[in-house]
């Protein structure tokens, strides 16, 4: 089959975009990732039965611009402080959205003009519309990928919900089959939308022996830890209801060998060095740029205990299972975890870490309680690799495309 995949961002960094494309290549299958033009890296080489057609879309080019220029300049301009307030208002930035959606779907569909497409794989509510619409043209199955619940996603104001639920709710009817990454994210949408064949894939990450054998490389980050340090990780995006400030508070109250890292980017990198620097923390807090998905795995496994510590302020929050639970277990390192199902529903069957409160006290008392029972829990996570493998979710992914 001639697969076109939708990805409202650029490929880089997506994780599971690339193990599904990467699965479906293997299994024979022709894939066409269309994605957002983001970074000035060449696309990454996936396989030779993937092509990567990247999309410029002119209202991320004018955010691009605005943001570089404002980090060059100290001061904001007026106008511009207008512009980012006008642009920020909830009508204007359903506007503003649906126009860039419709100028990805145009652009798309010019780019695939001469490829008889016979799925369209939309990865997550963003590339939906655009991928009902590509359907109709070319006369091909859909594939709805949900991530997450993106209308409970951070950021997304009560306008933004209003509209995504009810469009959601209209193109879901319309999709050929559902894919998820577990069964509290597919109920509640089946609940909203009703039901559709559907498939679970979870989010786990592709690990060599190629990769463990040389995981411990020692040009990963260049902190200078000492030997007795030890070193709480947490990995991804610096989004708002992550916990990442109840993470840094929390070094307050650790002993001096105890190290926090950071790998990542996002909106509040900036505030969060703010605070370790008003906190006084620079020497038990560290910063690290993003990396690539395939050289994770090497920074994972220099840490001695993974964090994922979301807030519970949205149903997408406490549904979720992020990559990273899976990521710190296939680098063989526990993870203290807020308490929602999404997170507990692998830790508690599977042993590999503690469910704390989401507070600088629960999370302190998680990590002990980690440290006291170390061999336990780090053996968990070694036995719990040889169940939670990608080999047999992407096995999922490729049934799935022989029932179409």
């Amino acid at each position: 089959m001639n697969i076109l995949m939708l990805l409202y961002k650029d490929i880089h960094y997506d994780a599971r975009v690339k193990r599904e494309a990467l699965a479906l290549a293997e299994a024979g299958h022709v894939v066409y990732i269309a994605c957002i033009k983001e970074y000035k890296e060449p696309a990454p080489l996936l396989h030779k039965n993937i092509k990567i057609v990247h999309v410029a879309i002119s209202v991320k080019s004018m955010k691009a611009s605005i943001s570089q220029q404002e980090m060059k300049s100290e001061k904001k301009s007026v106008v511009k402080n207008m512009l980012v307030w006008a642009v920020r208002r909830p009508i204007i930035k359903i506007i503003k959205d649906y126009i860039a959606y419709y100028e990805f779907y145009i652009k798309v569909k010019r780019l695939v003009d001469n490829v008889n497409v016979d799925a369209i794989h939309c990865h997550d509510l963003n590339t939906l519309w655009q991928g009902n619409m590509l359907a109709k043209d070319l006369k091909a199955k859909i594939i709805y990928d949900s991530h997450e619940i993106f209308n409970e996603m951070a950021g997304r104001n009560n306008l933004d919900r209003f509209v995504g639920y009810r469009m959601e709710k209209q193109l879901f009817r319309k999709i050929d089959y559902f894919v998820t990454v577990n069964a509290y994210l597919r109920e509640y949408l089946f609940e909203r939308n009703g039901k559709k064949p559907s498939v679970l894939i979870q989010n786990i990450p592709i690990v060599t022996k190629k990769q463990m054998s040389n995981s411990k490389t020692p040009e990963t980050w260049n902190f200078n830890f000492k030997d007795d340090d030890y070193i709480l990780l947490y990995q991804g995006g610096f989004s708002p209801y992550r916990g990442l400030e109840l993470l840094i508070h929390s070094m307050e109250k650790l002993p001096i060998n105890y190290k926090l890292v950071l790998i990542g980017s996002g909106v509040l990198k900036d505030e969060l060095k703010n605070l370790v620097h008003t906190l006084n923390l620079s020497k038990k807090v560290f910063f690290h740029d993003q990396v690539p998905s395939d050289e994770l795995i090497h920074y994972t496994q220099q840490a001695h205990i993974g964090l994922v510590m979301y807030e519970k302020v949205s149903k997408n929050n406490f549904y979720s299972t992020p990559n990273k639970i899976f990521e710190y277990i296939q680098a063989g390192i526990p993870c203290v975890s807020s308490n929602h199902p999404g997170k507990s529903v692998i830790i508690n069957e599977y042993k590999t870490g503690v469910l704390a409160e989401e507070t600088v006290e629960g999370i302190v008392k998680g990590i002990n309680e980690i440290v006291n029972n170390y061999r336990f829990y780090q053996q968990n996570c070694l036995d719990a690799q040889k169940v939670l493998t990608w080999e047999d979710e992407s096995k999922k992914l490729v049934e799935l495309y022989k029932h179409l």
